[in-house]
C-alpha cells in the first residue's frame, strides 16, 4: 500500500511538471488564441451583422457550443498526442526510465495534465458564453451546467484516444496528424460504415453521437428543434471511449523500448 501511495504521488508530480511544460510552451498560447478568435468572431457576427444576442439563451449558447467538440479535438492533438512519443524522439526517456518511476505513473501523470488543461480551457470558454447569455437574454440555459459536464467527459475521451496514438507512433508529427484525423473524421466514418453494414439505426455507441449531448442537453439542437438526451448513456459511452484506449495505450507504453 505504501508503494502504491508513492507511485500515486509521483503521478501527480509528473502531472504538475507536464502542466508546467505546457504553460511555458507555445501550444497553449496558440490554442488560447484560437479559442479567443473564434469567440470574438461569433460575438462580432451577432452584434455587428445580426440582431444582437437575442432573447433565447438556449439558442445563443447552442451556437457557441456547437464548435466546442472540434476545439477539444484540437486541444487533445496539441497537448496529449505528443506527450508519450516525445519522450522517445527527444531521448528524455533514456533518463526517465533509468529512475525508479513506474511507467503507469508517467502515463497517468501525462494524461491527467492534458485532461485538466482541456477542462480548464473549456470552463473559461463556458464562463464567457454564460456571461453573454446573462448580458443578452438575461439568464443561463437550463442545461448549461450539464453541458459543461458532458464536455469534461469528452475531454477525457479524446485524451484517452490521443494517448493510445501517442504510445504507438514513432514521431510527434505522425502522432498529432493521426490523432486529429482519427478524432475529427476517420473514427466517425469507420463506425458509420460498420453501423450501415450491420443494419444498425441507433449509433449511440459512437463517440461523436455521445458528444452531441453537449449541445442537445440545452433542449434544442443548432437547428432549433427540440431534442432529449440520455445522460447516463452519453456519459458512459464517452467514459468508455476514454478508458479503453487509455488502457491499451498504457499497456503499449509499458512494453515499449527504443
Amino acid at each position: 500500500m505504501e508503494g502504491f501511495a508513492d507511485d500515486l504521488r509521483i503521478t501527480f508530480v509528473v502531472a504538475k511538471n507536464e502542466m508546467r511544460k505546457h504553460l511555458r510552451g507555445r501550444r497553449i498560447i496558440i490554442f488560447g488564441a484560437l479559442l479567443a478568435v473564434i469567440f470574438v468572431a461569433i460575438t462580432a457576427a451577432f452584434v455587428l451583422l445580426g440582431d444582437g444576442l437575442g432573447n433565447d439563451p438556449e439558442a445563443l449558447a447552442g451556437i457557441y457550443l456547437a464548435i466546442i467538440s472540434l476545439m477539444i479535438i484540437i486541444g487533445a492533438t496539441l497537448f496529449a498526442a505528443s506527450s508519450l512519443v516525445s519522450e522517445f524522439t527527444e531521448r528524455t526517456a533514456l533518463i526517465l526510465f533509468t529512475r525508479p518511476v513506474r511507467r503507469w505513473s508517467i502515463f497517468m501523470g501525462k494524461m491527467l495534465s492534458s485532461v485538466v488543461l482541456l477542462i480548464a480551457f473549456a470552463a473559461v470558454y463556458y464562463a464567457l458564453v454564460g456571461a453573454l447569455c446573462i448580458a443578452g437574454p438575461g439568464s443561463l440555459p437550463s442545461g448549461f451546467g450539464a453541458s459543461l459536464g458532458y464536455t469534461a467527459c469528452y475531454c477525457f475521451a479524446t485524451v484517452g484516444i490521443a494517448m493510445l496514438v501517442s504510445s504507438l507512433m514513432k514521431t510527434t508529427a505522425s502522432a498529432s496528424i493521426l490523432t486529429f484525423f482519427l478524432l475529427a473524421l476517420l473514427l466517425d466514418m469507420v463506425m458509420t460504415i460498420i453501423a450501415i453494414a450491420a443494419g444498425l439505426d441507433d449509433t449511440w455507441y459512437m463517440l461523436n453521437t455521445a458528444a452531441s449531448a453537449i449541445v442537445d442537453c440545452l433542449g434544442t439542437d443548432i437547428t432549433g428543434e427540440e431534442v432529449s438526451v440520455d445522460g447516463f448513456k452519453a456519459v458512459g459511452t464517452m467514459l468508455a471511449w476514454g478508458i479503453v484506449p487509455a488502457a491499451l495505450g498504457l499497456f503499449r507504453f509499458s512494453k515499449r523500448d527504443f
